[in-house]
C-alpha cells in the first residue's frame, strides 16, 4: 500500500511547479514527491517515501545535490524512479543516497549528464515496472556515471545501457546509447529476479550492455558477486572499451540454463575491447566469447589482451556437454568461435583457456 509523501524543505536557487511549491519564513521551500526542478537544488532533509517517482529534472545545466541526504521509495514495485531526467542535458546528480525505487537513478534520451558520488541501493523493478537498475541509461549519450555505489538493485542490473528502438519502452525517445562513460564505480551483490521470483532465477548483471548499444567505455569499476554475469555486452554491441576494472564472484545464484561469468561478448558484437582486467572466482567462464547462434554469426573482430583471468569455473557448468550456446566445460578464457574466428586474443594471463588461438602471447600462471 502507497504511503503518505512527506516534503522537505531545500535551499539555494530553486524553482517549482506552481502546484508544489510553499514560501517559508526562512525563503526556502517545500518540495514533494514527484516535483519538477527547473534550478540547481540542494537537499537540506531527506525526501520520502515517495510512491510514484522521486524527483522530475525540469530543465538543462543544473545540479541536483543530495547533500548527503537520500531520496526514498516505498520499497513497492512502479516506484518509477528516484531522479528522472528525459531529453536533458548537462545535468548532475550527486552526493546522496536513493534507494526503493524501480531505479536510482534514469536518463532517458538527452545526453551529457552527470551521475557521481550517490549510492543506489535497494531499487527493485517489478511486473509492468519500466526499470530495474541502480542507474538505466536509456538511448542516451555521452553520461558519466563515476564514483559511485550500486547495491542490490534489479532485477535487471546494477548499471544498464539500452538503446530502445519503437515497442521497446512507452515513453523513452529511441535510439542508440553511446559514448557513456561508466567509470570509477563499485557494483555489487545486485542478485534480485524477475518478478520477485527466487534469486536462483537470477539473470542480474553487474553491468549490462544490451543489444546494439555501442562505443561505451567501462573502466576503472570493481563488479562483484552480481547475480549472473559480471559485465555482459549483449548481442550486436560493438565497439565498446572495458578496461582496468575487477570482475570477481559471478553466477553463484542460478541454477538453470547456465551460471554466470565474468565479462561475456554475446554474439554478432565486433569491434569491443578488453583489457586490463583482473577476472577472477567466477562460476562459469572467467572472459568467453560467444559463437554463433542459430543464423546469428558470432562476436568477430574483438581484442581481448592484457587481461589477468584465473581462479574460474568455480561451480559445475549446468550443461557440462558440448552444444548449444552455453553447453560444455568453462575456463579462464574461452573463445566459442572456430578458431577463435578473428578476435584476437594476447598477452593474457591464465590457468585454463580454449581453444589454443585464445592463448597467444600470453602465459599460464
Amino acid at each position: 500500500m502507497k504511503t503518505i509523501v512527506r516534503k522537505v524543505a531545500l535551499v539555494g536557487a530553486t524553482a517549482l511547479l506552481a502546484t508544489v511549491g510553499y514560501p517559508t519564513s526562512a525563503g526556502a521551500v517545500e518540495l514533494t514527491c514527484g516535483a519538477t526542478i527547473t534550478q540547481s537544488t540542494t537537499l537540506t532533509a531527506d525526501l520520502g517515501p515517495c510512491p510514484d517517482y522521486g524527483l522530475h529534472i525540469g530543465a538543462n545545466n543544473i545540479t541536483l545535490n543530495l547533500n548527503g541526504f537520500r531520496i526514498f521509495g516505498t520499497n513497492e514495485p512502479r516506484d518509477g524512479a528516484g531522479v528522472w531526467m528525459v531529453g536533458r542535458s548537462g545535468v548532475t546528480v550527486t552526493n546522496g543516497i536513493i534507494e526503493f525505487f524501480d531505479a536510482g537513478v534514469a536518463i532517458e534520451g538527452g545526453g551529457g549528464n552527470t551521475v557521481s558520488n550517490m549510492t543506489l541501493q535497494h531499487n527493485i523493478g517489478g511486473l509492468r515496472s519500466f526499470y530495474g537498475d541502480g542507474v538505466a541509461i536509456l538511448s542516451s549519450v555521452n553520461n558519466l556515471v563515476t564514483n559511485s555505489t550500486m547495491r542490490n538493485n534489479g532485477p535487471f542490473s546494477g548499471v544498464g545501457l539500452y538503446s530502445l528502438v519503437d515497442g521497446d519502452h512507452p515513453r523513452a525517445t529511441t535510439g542508440t546509447s553511446t559514448g557513456n562513460q561508466i567509470i570509477g564505480n563499485v557494483v555489487t551483490d545486485n542478485v534480485a529476479a524477475r518478478a520477485g521470483g527466487p534469486v536462483t532465477s537470477t539473470d542480474n548483471d553487474g553491468i549490462r550492455i544490451e543489444p546494439e548499444t555501442h562505443g561505451n567505455l567501462i573502466s576503472g569499476n570493481i563488479v562483484r558477486n552480481n547475480g549472473l554475469d559480471g559485465i555482459a555486452l549483449f548481442a550486436g554491441s560493438s565497439n565498446n572499451i572495458i578496461t582496468n576494472n575487477t570482475v570477481e564472484g559471478h553466477g553463484m545464484y542460478r541454477t538453470s540454463v547456465r551460471r554466470g561469468n565474468g565479462i561475456i561478448l554475446f554474439n554478432r558484437g565486433t569491434g569491443n575491447v578488453v583489457e586490463n582486467n583482473l577476472v577472477r572466482g567466477n562460476a562459469d567462464n572467467g572472459i568467453v566469447v560467444q559463437g554463433p547462434v542459430g543464423a546469428n554469426a558470432g562476436a568477430t573482430n574483438n581484442t581481448i589482451r592484457f587481461n589477468l583471468s584465473f581462479g574460474n569455473s568455480v561451480r559445475p557448468p549446468l550443461n557440462p556437454n558440448p552444444g548449444g550456446p552455453f553447453g560444455g566445460p568453462t575456463f579462464d578464457l574461452q573463445d566459442r568461435n572456430v578458431d577463435c574466428d578473428n578476435n584476437v586474443w594476447f598477452g593474457n594471463r591464465y590457468r585454463t583457456a580454449f581453444p589454443a588461438c585464445t592463448t597467444t602471447g600470453g602465459a599460464p600462471i
